[in-house]
């Protein structure tokens, strides 16, 4: 379905121009929670969304590229261009998405985690985390466990003074797509769908932008003349769109620094708990999914902020799922890397010797399946961590072109031994703490010598525009403006200058609202424009 306002006051004029306040790029969280939040107050806001209010594989082939490095899931695949954005992903499941802010940690500098440090702490986000919480349809804004817990029937494990403790990741379902009818029927919002940004126009005088150039899908062209351009399309397609720039020459590159710090989730089947007594299984419920009140949540085991800074460690989680494990012979986890190896580009290294080993070991494979595959007292421990900031981990324009001929993005990502290393260390501590409490024993699954081989990106495109107060450092300082482009916003998870180990979305619409208040702020203290069509 294409959406678009049917009033007058928003046709184009005879040169095919609209203009408005602000013209937004992209109809994900970010970008639907500016255009409802400036859509309230007497600006004008076009909100620009290259898929419809439906995914359509058709408008899905519009974001590949190619990809390389360590092995991401294909662009087309990770990325979907829908009113709702990626959040409507369909391997999201029944749970729908986690929700959980970063941590105070996050935001710091840290000795151990080079080019660490956002502009501001945790506790000046917190209340836009409040309206965050709030926009997803969730309970209270709390991730401390004890408000969660039933110490009867879902206790949290005791771990204190072991550098250790449980958080709380919360779950959603996806709502921003429901926002359709609220925009097209604000008079001061015109969102088009199916309509797609194909250059930027920068301004003659230099240091500003005038607005964006758009093709629809009926093949008509527009130009949209704003005072304020948003930029809130993804992690990947907010570099390509600044490096794509107006004909080419790219806005917000002075200092080579677009496209550059490209960040994933890391996540891998780590190891396993032993667990040293049966009824220990019975007291795990808090870490399985499970409703309290309106909420779904489940808990999570981390290091302290406390003990990684004293350890000089990355942020990471760990998922202690309450269920028995696969017996982990060499044969099945070959079976699980190459049916995620075919998900993925470049193909994964060694792909033959993983095949070798399914077929040595089939006997093995045919065995626990038939004998459910479990083994008793056995629990699976999955991480989702951070990775440093790579200056060599990027997105690039490439050879190859789209439909439009305009170049691709193409994403090489690389993390290092190190990031690896340091889930090793973290899950050594909490195994230590487990173990100390009677609770079990953890088995590892990460390879002392290699990178282990399960290790993937979870979607999470992050870093690209990163945010630094300094413009050698980063693309946009602490507002999301663009340094060299005085009306140049970014919105979205590219603008984050490290990435913790939580899943991004809650952050990514925190930040939205506080630049929706920037704005707000910023244009109501400007001459108000008399925006016209004509």
């Amino acid at each position: 379905m294409t959406v678009e306002s049917q009033s007058e006051a928003w046709r184009p004029s005879d040169s095919g121009e609209i203009s408005t306040d602000v013209c937004i790029v992209g109809g994900g969280p970010a970008g639907i929670t500016i255009a409802r939040e400036l859509g309230h107050s007497r600006f004008r806001v076009c909100l620009i969304e290259s898929g419809a209010t439906d995914i359509d594989s058709r408008v899905q082939q519009q974001s590949r590229g190619v990809v390389s490095g360590y092995p991401l899931q294909r662009l087309h695949d990770s990325r979907v261009r829908v009113v709702g954005g990626t959040l409507r992903h369909r391997k999201l499941g029944n749970e729908g998405w986690a929700v959980r802010p970063l941590d105070p940690v996050d935001f710091e500098k840290r000795p151990g985690l080079p080019l660490s440090g956002w502009p501001f702490t945790r506790d000046h986000l917190d209340s836009s985390y409040a309206r965050a919480q709030a926009a997803a349809g969730l309970d209270t804004y709390d991730y401390e466990p004890e408000p969660w817990s039933d110490p009867a029937r879902t206790p949290v494990l005791d771990l204190e003074g072991c550098g250790v403790d449980t958080t709380v990741f919360h779950f959603a379902q996806p709502l921003f797509q429901h926002a359709v009818p609220e925009l097209t029927g604000s008079p001061n919002v015109q969102m088009f769908t199916r309509t797609r940004v194909v250059g930027m126009i920068a301004a003659a005088a230099g240091g500003a932008v005038d607005g964006v150039r758009v093709l629809r899908d009926d093949g008509s062209r527009l130009v949209v003349r704003a005072r304020v351009v948003v930029l809130a399309a993804g992690g990947v397609e907010n570099a390509r769109l600044l490096l794509l720039g107006d004909d080419g020459r790219s806005i917000g590159n002075d200092h080579d620094l677009v496209g550059r710090f490209f960040g994933e989730r890391l996540s891998a089947h780590c190891g396993h708990v032993v667990v040293g007594r049966p009824e220990i299984l019975e007291t795990l419920e808090f870490y399985t999914p499970h409703q309290v009140r309106h909420t779904l949540l489940r808990g999570a085991l981390r290091l302290t902020d406390e003990k990684q800074r004293e350890s000089g460690l990355r942020n990471c989680t760990f998922q202690i799922q309450p269920r028995p494990a696969l017996v982990t012979t060499e044969a099945l986890r070959s079976v699980a890397t190459l049916r995620k190896a075919l998900r993925r580009q470049p193909m994964m290294q060694g792909a033959g010797a993983h095949l070798g080993s399914v077929v040595a070991g089939l006997g093995g494979v045919l065995h626990s399946v038939a004998h459910g595959g479990l083994r008793e007292r056995t629990l699976t421990v999955r991480c989702q961590a951070e990775h440093a900031p790579h200056r060599d981990s990027r997105v690039t324009l490439g050879v190859d072109r789209d439909d439009l001929g305009l170049p691709t993005a193409n994403v090489h990502w690389r993390f290092e031994d190190s990031d690896v290393d340091s889930i090793r260390t973290s899950l050594a501590i909490v195994g230590s703490a487990l173990q100390a409490r009677g609770l079990g024993r953890v088995q590892s699954t990460l390879d002392d010598t290699r990178r282990p081989t399960l290790v993937e990106g979870m979607h999470h495109h992050m870093g690209t525009t990163r945010m630094n107060a300094d413009p050698r450092l980063g693309v946009v300082d602490a507002d999301c403006r663009v340094h060299s482009t005085r009306n140049l916003y970014v919105a979205g998870s590219s603008v984050f200058p490290t990435y913790g180990a939580s899943n991004p979305t809650l952050t990514i619409i925190a930040l939205a609202f506080r630049l929706a208040d920037h704005l707000s702020a910023t244009l109501g203290a400007a001459q108000p424009s008399t925006v016209s069509v004509s």
